[in-house]
């Protein structure tokens, strides 16, 4: 497969129309979630990590907040502005650039930043994937706030589902999914179209000790985005919330 693989992957309409289930009701959850345990004060800058489509941006920014989203894909950054321009709210303080989030710095101008619905993991090597957490901690103001939402690794392992198939716009997909080395990796075929996903595995306490490492302290670790506990074994995801000592 692609080193590059999410260029494709990420530039194509399927993969907003395969993760549509992931709506709106589930963003305004998270960012529930969020605004529940993090102070945020009302106008405070955020920075939207790998933001897609820009649905939890424009979330944030109905609320109240100033809200700059980025992601490496021209497809879903635009995507993003359509939506915004279709927004009956006007005035909100939102935009949205193209970046890599191996390759930011914000210096300092944030007082929270989220990467969220595991866009993370993408790259090979461990030094690129935590890169983002170090250009984070740089973007944040001192005592600013990150929240990081990953697959759960132990969860995962024991329940992958290796193979499955579903209807998309009236065309045949089907995925099937491995783990080989620390990665999970899946294949989707829609018609005569094949895409790949492939995401680095880091458990919980990983993640951890490397934000903790870069100077972050651990505040709260969640299950899901309803604010349950976190169980190794049995949540299938794992948000962590932390701040920039």
């Amino acid at each position: 497969m692609s080193r590059e693989w999410y260029k494709d992957w990420f530039s194509s309409k399927y993969y907003l129309e395969l993760y549509k289930h992931r709506d709106e009701k589930e963003a305004t959850d998270l960012i529930n979630l969020i605004q529940r345990n993090v102070n945020l004060v009302s106008g405070g800058k955020v920075l939207d990590v790998c933001c897609g489509s820009g649905r939890h941006s424009i979330e944030f920014a109905k609320r109240g907040f100033d809200v700059t989203g980025f992601d490496l894909s021209e497809y879903l950054i635009g995507q993003a502005n359509n939506m915004k321009r279709n927004l009956k709210e006007r005035n909100l303080k939102l935009k949205f650039l193209i970046e890599d989030m191996r390759n930011f710095n914000f210096r300092k101008s944030f007082d929270t930043a989220i990467n969220i619905f595991s866009s993370f993991g993408y790259f090979e090597k461990d030094s690129e994937n935590f890169k983002v957490f170090k250009n984070v901690y740089s973007s944040l103001n001192k005592n600013g706030f990150f929240v990081f939402d990953f697959l759960n690794e132990s969860y995962l392992r024991k329940n992958l589902v290796k193979k499955d198939n579903m209807k998309l716009d009236g065309e045949n997909v089907i995925q099937e999914r491995k783990i080989e080395n620390d990665f999970v990796y899946k294949e989707i075929r829609i018609g005569s179209r094949i895409f790949t996903e492939r995401i680095r595995l880091y458990s919980c306490k990983a993640i951890k000790r490397e934000l903790q490492a870069l100077g972050f302290s651990i505040k709260k670790v969640f299950g899901d985005y309803h604010g349950n506990k976190f169980l190794k074994d049995k949540s299938t995801r794992f948000i962590i919330i932390a701040q920039k000592n």
